[in-house]
């Protein structure tokens, strides 16, 4: 059989990234003739390339997860789970945050994200507390969980990564260092928002044990053991995984634009590319090939958090969502480096 070429991989996500990016003009071209429509073009271009470039560490967490599902379940993944993605949380679940936090019905909710993007821009800043303590508690937990393995035989950053793997024979070694640091973040949070960043993070901390109650009914292990197991459960933490992810773009992107379905294009766009680039690495073994890629990813995840912490506590970086998409891809790139240098260390 011919080994399928790279651009076959992300042929799909181009064409319909295309076709989002025409959707784009013609919205543009629409509101206000061709300078609005590349206006247009430019700002969902922009937020895509932020979103796959934030996102490239959730690519390499899920090919660990997907390389032991089965076709069937490799299928969802990239079905139901892209529509999820794109649809389920770049476009329903601003709505359903606006719809919450405005105490308002869908349908209203709707009119005011399609229609009037200042208050929608409102109402999304106003929410991003509490998106910072879900995601952040959420991705700590996932973060933790990896670095915590007892078992986990390849290290990265050997002193730090083995002191955690000892750390992970203690009971609830997770769970505690978790709360422990929502504790710690909340004494930086202004009085009359503490209680919406806990309830967030407690949030985020129950759906992850609540993943952790179906991968024992199931068999127990660590997630990729039971993903080989039950592709449906592997399928459930990948898509939480991913909206954890996405979280802070969504919040961020208003930095870009505060137009509904710009933003929802972009975003949308990124999550596509980030689908195939999961696939890729699963279909070509670079995980196997760069040993050190994965720990990289987990390392990506835990400046993430601390980067949403630092978010809700009131302190951004500087550059925002670019600092940290660019970090990511340093993060990765080192991983990579050290596992080339390692291959030829072996080989030599």
């Amino acid at each position: 059989m011919a080994q399928r070429s790279t651009i076959s991989y992300f042929l799909e996500s181009i064409i319909l990234s295309l076709l989002g990016l025409a959707g784009a003009f013609y919205l543009g071209y629409h509101s206000g003739g061709l300078p609005m429509a590349l206006a247009f073009l430019l700002t969902t271009s922009l937020l895509a390339c932020l979103e796959t470039s934030v996102s490239l560490d959730n690519a390499v967490v899920n090919a660990t997860v997907l390389k032991v599902m089965t076709p069937f379940w490799r299928i969802m993944f990239l079905t139901v789970g892209i529509a999820i993605a794109v649809f389920g949380m770049r476009i329903l679940f601003p709505i359903l945050i606006i719809s919450v936090a405005g105490h308002m019905e869908f349908t209203q909710a709707w009119i005011i994200a399609t229609t009037r993007p200042n208050e929608y821009r409102q109402i999304m800043e106003g929410s991003h507390l509490g998106i910072m303590g879900f995601g952040g508690s959420f991705l700590l937990m996932v973060a933790l969980t990896y670095f915590l393995n007892k078992e986990k035989e390849t290290h990265w950053l050997p002193v730090v990564e083995r002191m955690l793997s000892k750390v992970g024979g203690v009971d609830n070694a997770a769970a505690s260092l978790t709360i422990g640091l929502v504790m710690v973040t909340t004494l930086f949070i202004p009085s009359t928002d503490k209680y919406i960043f806990l309830i967030s993070a407690l949030s985020g901390f129950a759906v992850h044990a609540l993943i952790d109650v179906l991968k024992h009914v199931v068999g127990g292990g660590d997630i990729v053991t039971v993903a080989g197991k039950n592709g449906l459960v592997g399928l459930l933490y990948l898509e939480v995984l991913d909206s954890s992810f996405s979280f802070d773009g969504v919040v961020a992107a208003f930095a870009i634009t505060n137009k509904f379905w710009l933003i929802a294009i972009g975003l949308g766009i990124g999550a596509l590319f980030v689908r195939s680039m999961t696939v890729y690495l699963v279909s070509k073994g670079t995980l196997e090939q760069y040993i050190y890629l994965e720990p990289a990813a987990f390392w990506a995840i835990g400046f993430l958090v601390l980067v949403m912490f630092m978010s809700a506590a009131g302190h951004h970086l500087p550059g925002g969502e670019i600092t940290t998409g660019l970090t990511s891809m340093v993060i990765l790139g080192a991983g990579v480096l050290t596992s080339i240098i390692q291959n030829r260390s072996k080989a030599a």
